[in-house]
Formats: C-alpha cells, sequence, structure tokens
C-alpha cells in the first residue's frame, strides 16, 4: 500500500498536495485557474513546488528556510587570519613561541611596522623586549581593533603601545588595567601611569589611593615608592584635603 507521509494544503489559494511513501507528489484544487477534482500525479518529488508552480499567486505553505551563506566581513576575515600558519608570510618568535601575522597588514596597521619591515627580507623575526602574551595581544589588536589580556599583562601593553605611540591601544590598556586595580597594586598602577604618561589612568590610580588611603598606605609599594613619585603624590593629596583630619 502507497500511504502518504506529507499532506499540504494553502487556504488563500485553494490548492492542495500530498507526497506518499513512494516519493509520488499528487495535487488538487485549484491549479491555474482549473479545479481538479481528484488528487493527479505531477511529475514533481516535493510538494512545495506544486504550490510555487500552480497556486495563484504562487505561495509556499511552509516557512521557507534559507541557509545562511559564508560571507564574511573584512574585519571578520581579518580576525579569522591571525596568527594562520597557512597564510602568514612571517613569523615572530617570542618566548620560543611563534606568531604568524601578514606583512602587508601590520605595515598598514602600524606606522612602526611601516618603516621597520620596509626593507626587510626576514621571515622570522625574533622579539626579547616584550613577553609572549603582551606581544601577541599587540599583533592580535592589529587584526581586531581591541585588546584581550589581563590586567597585569596590561601594563606591559602599556609599555609598548608608548613605545610604538599607539594611542588608541594606550587608551584600551588603560581601561584593562583599571579592572585590575586593588589596594595591594594601586601604587605599582600609579608608577606605571606615570611612567608612561597615561593621564587617564594616573588620575584614576591616585583617586582610588585616596580613598582607600588607610589600607594603600600600609602596603609594601607603598614603602618602596620612588621618593620623586611619593613626593607629588603627598602634594598632590594635600591639596586635594586628603589629610584634613
Amino acid at each position: 500500500m502507497n500511504r502518504i507521509v506529507e499532506i499540504a494544503a494553502c487556504h488563500s489559494s485553494h490548492t492542495s498536495a500530498c507526497k506518499t511513501q513512494s516519493g509520488q507528489v499528487y495535487m488538487w484544487g485549484q491549479c491555474r485557474g482549473q479545479s481538479v477534482i481528484l488528487p493527479y500525479l505531477t511529475y514533481f518529488v516535493c510538494t512545495d513546488d506544486v504550490f510555487a508552480c500552480f497556486s495563484t499567486p504562487a505561495v509556499m505553505w511552509r516557512p521557507l528556510s534559507v541557509e545562511a551563506d559564508e560571507h564574511l566581513t573584512v574585519a571578520e576575515s581579518l580576525r579569522k587570519e591571525f596568527d594562520n600558519p597557512e597564510t602568514a608570510d612571517l613569523k615572530f618568535l617570542v618566548d620560543e613561541k611563534y606568531i604568524h601575522v601578514h606583512k602587508v597588514l601590520l605595515q598598514i596597521r602600524c606606522e612602526h611596522f611601516r618603516s621597520f619591515l620596509h626593507e626587510s627580507e626576514e621571515e622570522i623575526i625574533e622579539m626579547n623586549q616584550f613577553s609572549y602574551p603582551v606581544y601577541r595581544a599587540f599583533l592580535e589588536y592589529l587584526y581586531t581593533d581591541s585588546i584581550s589580556i589581563s590586567p597585569e599583562d596590561a601594563i606591559g601593553l602599556l609599555e609598548l603601545a608608548t613605545s610604538y605611540r599607539e594611542n588608541r591601544l594606550k587608551q584600551l590598556c588603560q581601561q584593562t588595567i583599571k579592572q585590575g586595580i586593588c589596594e595591594e597594586n594601586a601604587v605599582i598602577l600609579l608608577s606605571a601611569a606615570v611612567k608612561y604618561e597615561a593621564q587617564d589612568l594616573e588620575e584614576f590610580c591616585f583617586r582610588f589611593c585616596i580613598n582607600h588611603m588607610t589600607v594603600v598606605t600600609q602596603t609594601n609599594a607603598f614603602a618602596e615608592m620612588e621618593s620623586e613619585l611619593l613626593k607629588n603624590f603627598i602634594n598632590k593629596a594635600s591639596r586635594s584635603g586628603a589629610f584634613k583630619n
């Protein structure tokens, strides 16, 4: 027995269709303006085609499923290609680990690399100035325009951003460092902010120290604070009214 396994109908066009177990598709009702009283065997393999071809107007009796295409935006494509050894033409060796990059992208995105790589034919460049997490975060930033790094390592990235004159990266570093501030490291972060001329972070750390003055002044970092920084801190704290009581 050839059983019906699927049946469909469209009220607006008064058209019906069914599919049997053997794959045959039948239709009946109003088909191109004609009344088909008995199920009529078609050449279709899917009931959807009945409504697309014979309904007036053409319809779909169920939602059409469209698979998402694999189109990537330029930003998504660049993000995908970071540290891809299959397409990269340059490798950085940092802490005995490789980071695969594309020379032309580095030259486009960074003034430092525009001059540094202009005449370089090297395929492997060894980097000793910064740690692997810091340098990887920097290179990834050139591909993604964002950073993913711990607040602790972000201090090293702040140093790099200052050295390479990457102002936007410098701002992102300051935002990340703020997330990791506590009484124990507030003075250390304040010192780093002053050293790398990160005014926004400096002010943030100073305010944190003032609001947690009792605990901060009892830390080892405060006891070991460089004399000039300590002098400036006390003067600024005094002007802010921290010693009124």
